[in-house]
């Protein structure tokens, strides 16, 4: 099972979580300045905290989502400027920035992970995929990797199977093909996506999810339709459910001390998380450093490496503090101080086999 972080899409482009804010307030990216959403959002942020541009020195983006969500918890208003129906507004828009900002600036070319399926293609290895990161570019480099007849297991169920034959060019998605176990059978490939995707759109009315390969991105200019009069027909418009015209939402899950893990559709996905994890041989993090605001997977892991698998952290630099990270899981552990292209390179299924010891 490969487990990856905001490291591993970093390596094709997608930015870091540290680097989204500050792209968000810079003006760099037009459609932010110019949206209501953008103008909001920036204004609410530079009322309420304070950052050096010179010194590179921004609020995190958990401690601006933890302050949205106490008066969101707490049911309180911040001002009469902030009353708690604009905070929630204002959490919704930050969350449409950030989808917009790593939908613009990710590589869709994604060739460091399109090397990691092809690696996998060679070894015929069975494997899983854990990823924490909202963006799209693995799935789009495996249909690379696979152009014909492929498959890629969300471990959730997605309403673009359900819907009536008239819909199905307009949302059928047939993924990339299937990878084979050690006794040649095809099977699908698990792609358990545990903070959401910029191609899953998320209805509150049905609780079910379309996914949306050819949509990673977000309209920040489309408050007019969700302004649309309430009794629209299903199936109408872009951002509307199919089966019951409800608005949709973009389901990810943002950084906050305070997550939405008891979202029904997360919880599948960590369940299913669990019981992969418990049956598999190796683990191996790439780009995850544990921070502190992922307590919940800190746990999920806690309670699931139970069966005494080998454990691999690759990271470009490997610090004290993320070693030790690490050390409270398990003390058989393999530190790989190499960046993720690196480690493809350097035959990673032959590292992964290896008995050795730490290669850090």
């Amino acid at each position: 099972m490969f487990v990856f972080g905001a490291g591993a899409s970093y390596a094709d482009g997608a930015p870091l979580q540290d680097e989204i804010l500050p792209i968000i307030l810079s003006g760099e990216l037009k459609d932010i300045a110019a949206s209501v959403t953008g103008k909001n959002v920036c204004e609410f942020i530079k009322a309420n905290f304070t950052w050096d541009r010179q010194a590179g020195v921004y609020p995190t983006l958990e401690s601006v989502f933890g302050f949205l969500d106490y008066f969101i918890n707490q049911d309180e208003h911040l001002s009469a400027r902030y009353p708690n129906i604009e905070i929630h507004a204002l959490k919704e828009g930050l969350i449409k920035l950030i989808h917009h900002v790593i939908s613009k600036k990710s590589n869709r070319r994604a060739m460091v992970y399109r090397s990691f399926w092809e690696a996998v293609l060679r070894n015929n290895r069975p494997v899983a995929v854990l990823t924490l990161n909202y963006d799209t570019l693995l799935e789009e480099a495996f249909k690379y990797v696979y152009p014909e007849d492929a498959s890629i297991n969300y471990c959730i169920n997605l309403m673009n199977y359900d819907l009536p034959d008239a819909d199905i060019n307009r949302f059928k998605y047939e993924g990339p093909q299937h990878l084979q176990d050690d006794g040649g059978k095809p099977v699908s490939v698990k792609i358990m996506k545990g903070h959401g995707s910029l191609n899953w759109k998320y209805c509150n009315c049905c609780n079910q999810v379309l996914l949306t390969p050819w949509d990673t991105n977000t309209d920040l200019f489309d408050e007019a339709i969700v302004q649309e009069q309430e009794h629209t027909a299903p199936g109408h418009g872009k951002y509307r459910c199919p089966v019951d015209g409800s608005v949709f939402k973009t389901l990810i899950i943002p950084p906050s001390h305070i997550k939405q893990i008891s979202h029904p559709i997360i919880s599948l996905i960590l369940n299913e998380s669990l019981r992969v994890i418990r049956r598999c041989k190796k683990v191996v993090f790439v780009g995850y450093s544990f921070p502190d605001a992922d307590v919940h997977f800190k746990a999920l892991f806690k309670k699931s490496l139970i069966n005494d698998q080998q454990i691999f952290i690759v990271n470009r630099t490997v610090s004290k503090k993320l070693a030790l990270n690490y050390t409270s899981l398990s003390g058989t552990l393999k530190f790989v101080e190499l960046p993720f292209a690196d480690f493809i390179k350097n035959d990673f299924m032959g590292l992964l086999s290896s008995n050795g010891t730490n290669y850090r």
